[in-house]
């Protein structure tokens, strides 16, 4: 279901702000509340609209004072906070202009009919008229969504109406809705979400809400509600039926703001330790080690293992595949990492177990793993540097028999390196230290194969920002990220940009980017550069899962102008560098369209450097598994 382009049903709630009479039949008033509405971060903001003489009884409009009080006083409302067709079209106007979208609830035929001429995204049918079949026959026929709200009903007639509007063809969504105003919390039944699901067939379900507070309705996201409607007023104590169950604009944007971070930790059915977690597990948890020197050969026996920390190693999970188990590759001194090679468990690091494949492949690592990492047989390696790599000037004196590919820094001491930045000074420094870094890049490349060839160097584009993605400042910040990068001095090498996620995890916790993330966007600047980009298929996954884009058409676009590959899995918006499986991304998939370019290709696994590179030659390994063309 899509309302305005917006899809419905998946990741991202959609929001409505329910005006219903409390605009008091004034028009200033009403569009104070569709300013509110969109300030507060509501997607919708919605009116009612009534033909009174098609929806009340002659002698009913007549005499409102004869009915019962408690008709009465609504009735009197309604017929003097009535707003006429001129009204309903200059505030639907009104909306659009505030880049907010307009909807209204009809409450017989001739209002559906009006409604329908001011292309609204969809009809909402009030729980009044969810019996009312003629009415629900013709908004059905009209081809648009239809939200319809339960309230004041038995499961028995929601049945009917499900098989009614299935047999029209309706596209529907039933919202569950308690018609008290307020209603009190016992009365509210939010389990029933999951059987109103059951009913409609699968179909997403929603929440229309008239209890007090911001409570509920978060709660409702988080067991699946996909549509929230709740009313708003700019002031609780006017007279009226709706604004005792209504919010004010700031309890409006409360929940807003606490169903968008509802939406942020329901996640997806996986577990992965996030990378917070993951620097944490490393530091605080426990590994397998000698508890004395073992000579190769020997029988394991609890009493040659001990638990302890940091948590570099193997797992003490895996503790009774080692007991009972022989040394089968090397002598272990007290206190070293007990391996899960070291027992046949998995092959050692020498042992690629005769993989040919038909790209050059490569691990990454510090300089300082370097030596490591040449038992995988990799074909080149990526060194990601650091600001104390760059500053030391650490090359070494080694010569190595592979290619090299340079991953620049991230940081320079306090400094998050930022070559899109809007603040001049800070785009300055990271100009002048990815300089710093490419001379210090040109010593590093003697020592390698690929010495008298451009080096790929690997570049974050900057753009993040820790309050929000500057989405609104993309245009700027490419230009200059542009700019940035035309005064690097790059002879000799071949600069490539990376391809963001949408939450990255930098020291001080969870950023928003904002540029290098939409496949589009990138594939242009790259065609109007010239600038080769660093497809990271963890990062794609992060940014199409924040925002629902496609992840097979975000490959199909960006690998024309990939240069280079980082591959690992991910799930979420942070589970990034996952191993491959771990996480969500269709490899079957990706490989298919991978497999028609020569791309050089790094398994970039978080941690994939441990013990001599096992995390990578599981990666390749299961990469190859997935498709033997690669």
């Amino acid at each position: 279901m899509r309302f305005n382009g917006k899809t419905v049903g998946g990741s991202r709630t959609y929001i409505i702000a329910e005006v219903g009479l409390a605009h008091q039949g004034d028009m200033r008033l009403a569009k104070r509340l569709i300013g509110a509405a969109k300030e507060s971060g509501a997607d919708c903001v919605k009116f009612q609209k009534r033909s009174l003489s098609d929806v009340y009884k002659k002698d009913v409009l007549a005499k409102p004072e004869a009915q019962e009080h408690a008709q009465q006083y609504l009735l009197e409302h309604i017929i003097h906070d009535e707003l006429s067709e001129k009204q309903m079209r200059e505030l639907s106007a009104y909306a659009k202009k505030r880049g907010i979208d307009f909807a209204a609830t009809p409450w017989d035929q001739k209002s559906m009919r009006f409604l329908n001429t001011l292309d609204m995204p969809f009809f909402k049918i009030g729980s009044p008229d969810m019996f009312n079949l003629p009415l629900l026959k013709k908004v059905a026929h009209l081809k648009k969504p239809v939200l319809v709200s339960t309230g004041m009903s038995f499961i028995s007639e929601i049945e009917q109406v499900a098989k009614f509007l299935e047999k029209e063809g309706a596209n529907y969504m039933f919202l569950h809705c308690v018609s008290a105003y307020p209603a009190p919390y016992y009365d509210i039944n939010l389990a029933f979400l999951t059987r109103l699901k059951e009913i409609s067939g699968g179909r997403p379900v929603g929440y229309s809400g008239h209890d007090s507070g911001i409570a509920i309705p978060i709660a409702a996201v988080a067991l699946g509600a996909s549509v929230i409607e709740k009313h708003i007023t700019l002031d609780r104590t006017l007279p009226g039926p709706d604004h005792k169950a209504s919010l004010e604009p700031d309890e409006f944007k409360q929940l807003v703001d606490g169903i968008r971070a509802v939406e942020q930790g329901m996640g997806e059915p996986v577990r992965y330790p996030s990378r917070g977690e993951f620097l944490n597990r490393e530091n605080l948890s426990k590994s397998l080690v000698a508890r004395r020197n073992l000579r190769k050969g020997r029988i394991l026996s609890v009493d040659d293992i001990a638990v302890k920390s940091p948590g570099k190693g193997t797992t003490p999970i895996k503790i009774d595949y080692f007991i009972g188990s022989t040394l089968k590759v090397r002598n272990i001194k007290k206190d070293d990492y007990l391996l899960e090679s070291d027992v046949g468990l998995m092959r050692p690091p020498s042992d690629i177990g005769g993989l040919s494949f038909n790209r050059k492949w490569g691990v990454v690592g510090r300089i300082t793993d370097i030596d490591t990492l040449l038992p995988c047989g990799s074909d080149f390696v990526e060194i990601h540097l650091s600001d104390s790599d760059v500053n030391d000037d650490r090359v070494g004196t080694k010569n190595y028999d592979v290619d090299l590919v340079i991953h620049g820094p991230e940081y320079n001491g306090e400094l998050l390196l930022d070559l899109s930045s809007r603040d001049k000074k800070i785009r300055k420094q990271t100009i002048d230290f990815f300089n710093k870094t490419l001379e210090h890049g040109r010593r590093l490349k003697k020592h390698f194969k690929n010495r008298d060839e451009n080096v790929k160097v690997v570049i974050h584009p900057g753009g993040m920002n820790m309050e929000r993605p500057l989405q609104d400042c993309i245009k700027e910040l490419n230009a200059n990220l542009l700019d940035s990068l035309s005064k690097l001095h790059a002879e000799g090498f071949e600069l490539l940009v990376e391809n963001m996620p949408g939450s990255p995890w930098y020291f001080g916790g969870t950023w928003h980017h904002a540029n290098f993330m939409d496949a589009k966007e990138i594939a242009n600047f790259s065609k109007k550069t010239g600038y080769g980009i660093v497809f990271d298929t963890s990062h794609a996954a992060l940014y199409c899962n924040r925002y629902g884009v496609n992840f097979e058409e975000y490959v199909k676009t960006i690998l024309p102008v990939a240069k280079y590959l980082h591959l690992s899995d991910a799930a979420n918006w942070g589970g990034e560098g996952l191993r491959i499986g771990d996480g969500t991304i269709d490899f079957k998939m990706l490989l298919r369209h991978i497999v028609k370019t020569k791309l050089w290709i790094v398994p970039e696994i978080w941690q994939g450097h441990k013990f001599g590179g096992e995390g990578f030659l599981i990666a390749m390994r299961a990469l190859k598994t997935i498709d033997p063309r690669l």
